[in-house]
């Protein structure tokens, strides 16, 4: 019984999201550990903030599928998990469990650099997603750029871990110049932009496949309000928009970037226009576009490590 209930709360966190999660965070550390010794980190307490990183996250996706029972029994009846497999009171007591050992670990860390920062991100990303499957997840749009929004904030929020220390502060006025003239620091914003709007194009086309448990619990949609077809035009946008930024900032990145680093990013930028070719063929499109916006995220993250 132990057993099925592990397997059932692994399902829940959705180990794959997990671990690319994880992978981006190391990635940050490898890409940044590059321009050495001006990064050097403690190892330890960076991988506290991964590992915190990881229960939130999982926990918010624990408590995600615990509001959506009613919906997921419409949508997915053959992948609902609480109930069948795990009782909603073990759920939520594992879901609180998890939290708290994300917020320790967040104070810990406040506390070792002197600051509020780790403690008050971890504090707002457990309420936010709390809210967001209480709430907001069924309200238009609002949901899919929150999601969209903290699963960008990730490299942004590991890099953010190089600003504090005694030997580091490299968001202080006294490395001003080394720190945001540095392509270093630019490249992960970039990064941040793109998985922004490749995350809204999936939030957004997930919902497709959601409309009769949504319109179940009074959830409002794109696909809900608008149709599939005008659904597809969006996510098309969002994607001209992010090859549209690749080619203004082309010649940077040429510049900057190793050849294996630009080759990787142009290749999930190539995917994306796949995808934009596929919406040609409506069956093709529905069948592979959330596989293929999660595998050009995937591949494009992945430059981090070149």
């Amino acid at each position: 019984m132990a057993g099925n209930a592990l397997m059932s709360i692994i399902r829940l966190s959705r180990p794959i999201n997990l671990l690319i999660i994880s992978a981006t965070m190391v990635g940050v550390y490898f890409y940044l550990g590059k321009v050495e010794p001006i990064f050097k980190i403690d190892l330890l307490h960076f991988s506290l903030l991964v590992t915190a990183t990881i229960f939130i996250a999982a926990a918010g996706n624990i408590i995600n599928d615990y509001y959506d029972l009613t919906a997921d029994k419409i949508n997915k009846p053959n992948k609902v998990i609480f109930t069948k497999h795990l009782s909603r009171g073990l759920g939520i007591k594992i879901y609180l469990a998890i939290n708290f050992i994300g917020l320790s670990i967040g104070f810990y860390l406040s506390f070792v650099y002197e600051t509020y920062w780790y403690f008050s991100v971890h504090s707002l990303c457990i309420l936010f997603l709390w809210f967001y499957s209480f709430y907001l997840k069924r309200i238009f749009v609002v949901g899919n750029i929150l999601i969209a929004s903290l699963t960008a904030f990730i490299p942004i929020y590991t890099t953010s871990f190089y600003s504090f220390g005694a030997e580091l502060k490299i968001y202080t006025k006294e490395n001003d110049q080394i720190w945001y003239d540095s392509f270093y620091f630019e490249f992960i914003v970039i990064l941040t932009v793109f998985a922004l709007l490749q995350n809204l194009a999936r939030e957004i086309w997930k919902d497709t496949s959601d409309i009769e448990g949504d319109r179940a619990i009074g959830a409002v949609s794109i696909p809900m309000k608008f149709g599939i077809k005008n659904t597809q035009k969006l996510i098309g946008l969002i994607l001209l928009a992010e090859i549209g930024l690749f080619y203004m900032i082309l010649e940077r990145l040429q510049l900057n970037m190793s050849w294996s680093g630009f080759s990787t990013l142009t290749i999930a930028l190539m995917i994306n226009i796949l995808i934009l070719m596929l919406m040609y063929q409506k069956d093709l499109f529905i069948k592979y576009c959330d596989s293929l916006l999660k595998l050009s995220m995937a591949i494009g993250l992945s430059t981090l490590y070149f």
